[in-house]
């Protein structure tokens, strides 16, 4: 059952990014807070549930998507514009790397 929690939570955070690919530009500054607070919403509430760890694989299927749209098309089209509101997109989820780190190094703290 594990590996199927890994799955799942690789494929929300491709979705997850997604959305806020397709958001971020919507009725700037509002659309870009929306994504980022989905991006970041996600993985707060794996941190706390039973299984932590599953917010490193969100991470990861987050970021995989961001890389591809950052990549490039062969016609030169761009999906995340070098504009402020692409940056800030940019910006604003680099912090998933350090989400995914926390994660992947145990999640939560103990309370012993």
């Amino acid at each position: 059952m594990t590996p199927l929690r890994h799955v799942v939570a690789l494929l929300v955070g491709a979705a997850v990014a997604l959305a806020s690919l397709a958001a971020h530009r919507s009725l700037f500054p509002l659309g870009l807070l929306v994504a980022l607070a989905t991006t970041y919403a996600v993985p707060w509430w794996l941190l706390r549930s039973r299984h932590p760890r599953t917010a490193a694989s969100y991470a990861v299927g987050w970021i995989a998507v961001l890389a591809v749209a950052v990549t490039g098309r062969p016609e030169g089209d761009y999906v995340l514009g070098s504009d402020l509101d692409g940056y800030a997109l940019l910006v604003g989820s680099l912090g998933l790397v350090v989400v995914g780190i926390v994660a992947f190094a145990g999640g939560r703290a103990s309370n012993t």
